[in-house]
C-alpha cells in the first residue's frame, strides 16, 4: 500500500508537471487596436487576423472566431490570445490617449505576451513606444505612409529594434484611375477630410501626386476639419466647383457641442447632398456607401501581419532583421446603389470592376 501511495504521487506530480508545461508552451499573443469593434475598418483587420490565426493554427475552429471576436480573449489548444481598443476615433485628446496607454500597457505588464500585435497609427505609435527596445517582439499593421515617422524602426529593409510590420502604401492614384474610367467627364476633383493622424499622411500623398502631374484628374482644393458644421459648408461650396471628391477618412468629426459624431452619419450627410462621384481608398468606404476604391485592404494588412508574427513565434526570426512590407492591393470595387444614385452605369465597366457592392451601410442604418 506504501509503495502504491508513493506511486500515485509520483504519476500525479508527473502530470501536474506536463500540464503545466503544456499551459506554458502556449503562445500568449496580445493585440492592440487603435479604434473601437464597430469601426469599419476594424471589422476588415480583425477578420484578416482571425482568419490568418485559424489557418496557422492558433484558433481551433470558428467558434473559436466568434467567441474572441465577442469577448476579447481567447485560449485554444495553441495560443492565449487578447485584444483591447483605445478607441481613439471617438476618444482622441492627450488625455484620452495618454489614458489608453496607460491601461492597456499595465494590462499587458500583466499579461505578459510573447508577442504584441499593434493595429494602426495610434497604437503603433504609443503602445510601440512604450515597448521599443525591450523583449518582447511587436508586430506593427496599418501605419499610413511610411513606418519611420514614429522611431520604431531605423529603416524599411532593416528595423533594427525589436518592432517590424506592415504599412498602408495607399492605391490614391488607382482609385483616380478608377474614377476617371467610370466617369471620364470629370476633370476637376477636390480631397474631403478630417483632420487625424490617419488622413494627414493620405492629403500629402495626394497632393504630392497632384504636384507631379500623376494624377487623371486636376486637384482643385483640400478640405481638411474636425468641425462637422465647417465641413458640410466647405462640401457644399466645392460640389459647385469640381466635378468628383476624393473621401478620406471622416471619422473625427465634433458637432457644435464638442460631441462626437459617428462616421456612418456623416456618411449618411454627404450621399445625401453631394451628387458628385468620389474616390476613397479603402473597402470601408465604399461599404459606407462611397462610390469605389483601388482597397488598400485592411483585411490584407492584418493577415499579413499575423503571417510575420508566425515568422517570429514559429521560425525564430528577429524583428530587428525583417523588412517592413507592404501588402498587394485588394480588389478595385465599386458600390452599386451610389453608381445608381449618380446615374452611373456599370454594365459596359464590369471588366475593370474585381467586386460590387450591393449595399450602403450609412444609408441602411
Amino acid at each position: 500500500m506504501k509503495y502504491m501511495k508513493c506511486f500515485t504521487l509520483i504519476c500525479l506530480g508527473v502530470f501536474l508537471t506536463s500540464f503545466a508545461d503544456g499551459a506554458s508552451l502556449k503562445k500568449r499573443i496580445f493585440v492592440v487596436s487603435s479604434y473601437h469593434k464597430s469601426y469599419l475598418w476594424s471589422q476588415s483587420t480583425h477578420k484578416g487576423l482571425t482568419e490568418a490565426m485559424l489557418f496557422y493554427g492558433y484558433l481551433d475552429n470558428a467558434q473559436q472566431v466568434r467567441t474572441f471576436t465577442k469577448y476579447d480573449y481567447i485560449e485554444s489548444s495553441k495560443a492565449v490570445v487578447q485584444k483591447d481598443w483605445m478607441d481613439t476615433k471617438r476618444k482622441n485628446s492627450s488625455r484620452e490617449i495618454a489614458q489608453a496607454t496607460y491601461r492597456i500597457m499595465q494590462t499587458i505588464n500583466v499579461f505578459k505576451p510573447d508577442i504584441v500585435m499593434l493595429g494602426d497609427d495610434n497604437a503603433a505609435n504609443y503602445i510601440g513606444n512604450q515597448l521599443l527596445d525591450t523583449k518582447t517582439p511587436v508586430i506593427f499593421w496599418g501605419i499610413n505612409g511610411l513606418p519611420l515617422k514614429y522611431g520604431l524602426i531605423e529603416s524599411m529593409d532593416s528595423p533594427g529594434h525589436n518592432i517590424t510590420g506592415v504599412w498602408q502604401a495607399g492605391y490614391h492614384k488607382e482609385s483616380l484611375d478608377l474614377l476617371h474610367a467610370l466617369v471620364p467627364e470629370a476633370k476637376t476633383f477636390a480631397i474631403l477630410s478630417c483632420d487625424s493622424v490617419t488622413t494627414r499622411a493620405k492629403v500629402k500623398q495626394i497632393q504630392s501626386l497632384a504636384k507631379k502631374g500623376k494624377l487623371p484628374l486636376k486637384l482643385v482644393d483640400t478640405v481638411v476639419s474636425n468641425s462637422f458644421s465647417d465641413f458640410k459648408i466647405r462640401v457644399l461650396e466645392l460640389a459647385q466647383k469640381v466635378d468628383a471628391f476624393f473621401v478620406l477618412n471622416h471619422d473625427t468629426f465634433k458637432d457644435d457641442h464638442g460631441n462626437h459624431v459617428d462616421m456612418l452619419t456623416v456618411g449618411k450627410w454627404y450621399l445625401e447632398n453631394v451628387k458628385k462621384p468620389e474616390a476613397s481608398h479603402e473597402d470601408q468606404f465604399v461599404r459606407e456607401g462611397m462610390l469605389l476604391t483601388a482597397n488598400d485592404s485592411g483585411y490584407n494588412q492584418s493577415y499579413r501581419a499575423f503571417e510575420m508574427a508566425y515568422d517570429i513565434l514559429e521560425q525564430g526570426l528577429n524583428p530587428s532583421r525583417m523588412r517592413t512590407i507592404t501588402p498587394a492591393r485588394g480588389p478595385l470595387m465599386v458600390n452599386r446603389k451610389r453608381a445608381n444614385m449618380l446615374g452611373i452605369s456599370l454594365q459596359d465597366k464590369m471588366e475593370i470592376i474585381e467586386e460590387i457592392v450591393e449595399k450602403a451601410a450609412a444609408l441602411d442604418r
